[in-house]
């Protein structure tokens, strides 16, 4: 399984946890456990709790920047693209704050809209500059 595959099954997980309304750091290690292999479901599972640990930062950073919306207007997968990107700045060094943006707007465009590309390039753009 490559990262990107491993980031479209946390992606997943980060949507039906908040359509579900459990979005806690257990379950999401459990999903993660569950749905990712070997060393993409620990790496998965640190990145999931620690989101989920720090979803009100995240949700604060995201209205900041996203003008004119507000987290619980907007549609829950961008929102779980965007709280994906965030908590992949917020706590994987490892990975560059670009290769985090683009991958964020390649799920954009498989998995939502052409219009929602452009509105979480725009949202993440304003996250790392303010960083």
């Amino acid at each position: 399984m490559t990262r990107n595959e491993a980031r479209e099954i946390m992606m997943q997980i980060l949507y039906e946890l908040d359509a579900t309304k459990a979005l806690e750091a257990e379950r999401a290690v459990s999903l993660a456990e569950e749905r990712l292999p070997g060393d993409h479901a620990v790496r998965g599972g640190k990145l999931l709790s620690d989101i989920a640990g720090s979803i009100d930062a995240i949700d604060a950073d995201i209205n900041r920047c996203a003008s004119k919306w507000k987290t619980s207007r907007m549609p829950k997968v961008d929102l779980a693209i965007m709280r994906l990107a965030c908590g992949e700045l917020r706590f994987c060094d490892d990975i560059p704050e670009a290769v985090t943006v683009n991958e964020a707007i390649n799920m954009a465009k498989k998995y939502s809209t052409e219009n929602s590309a452009r509105f979480i390039h725009g949202v993440l753009g304003a996250i790392t500059k303010g960083k």
